[in-house]
């Protein structure tokens, strides 16, 4: 029998994500430019031919949107999936929703204090989470029925799963981007990282002062305002 392959996606652009706030337990909408990525993100899929017999979504509406987009354009319908708390992003506790510069910032050997700070501030420590998704993902791999699983989940939580299935001490070689799949083969256990992809997002518009296209609040057409309230 060949070996069981997870796709593990990252959910597509979020509101928070275009204004660098921190998304752990929290959550925010997608933003059009997102739903434009999950169109090309299962259009990817469905040129890659892979039959899923399994969908997993974190409990995050984020995540379960991306999933639906992502289904509808890969295979013209919503396939159904099952929502898991296992595989939601990291929580943040105090850090929540602040903006991204106030999180710790910890790098190298110290990389593993970043977590200890935020578990100070009722979020999770590194290897809580990565024990808490590869736990989940273990278990949905084991089901005798699974043999191709579709899973969506977060940035922080697919790069500590990463870490996690690679061996202690692996770091990863690449940033997290929206609708990333990471694709492993698992046996017996034991995640093997054998693709990495990136959906093409490069004809999409790129507008708005951060690169992300969604207008922020400098490009108001106050004329246009104006003339709403007149009405």
């Amino acid at each position: 029998m060949p070996k069981k392959l997870l796709y593990a996606m990252r959910h597509a652009e979020t509101l928070f994500n275009v204004q660098h706030k921190s998304q752990g337990w929290c959550d925010s909408p997608i933003t059009p430019r997102g739903i434009q990525q999950c169109r090309i993100a299962g259009e990817e899929l469905a040129r890659r031919g892979v039959d899923f017999d399994h969908f997993y979504s974190s409990t995050s509406e984020r995540c379960c949107d991306t999933m639906e987009l992502v289904c509808q354009a890969a295979f013209g319908e919503v396939r159904p999936y099952v929502r898991k708390k296992g595989l939601r992003e990291c929580g943040f506790g105090i850090f929540e929703a602040k903006d991204d510069f106030c999180e710790p910032g910890f790098m190298g050997d110290m990389l593993e204090m970043r977590g200890l700070v935020m578990q100070a501030g009722g979020g999770e420590s590194m290897p809580q989470v990565r024990e808490r998704v590869f736990s989940c993902l273990n278990e949905i791999m084991s089901n005798p029925t699974s043999q191709n699983v579709l899973v969506v989940s977060s940035g922080g939580a697919l790069g500590h799963f990463f870490v996690r299935a690679s061996g202690h001490g692996a770091q990863r070689p690449f940033p997290n981007t929206n609708c990333m799949t990471y694709v492993y083969e698992w046996e017996d256990g034991v995640f093997t990282c054998v693709d990495v992809f990136r959906p093409d997002f490069s004809g999409l518009d790129c507008g708005g002062m951060d690169g992300s296209g969604v207008p922020n609040r400098w490009e108001l057409d106050f004329d246009a305002v104006r003339r709403e309230l007149a009405l």
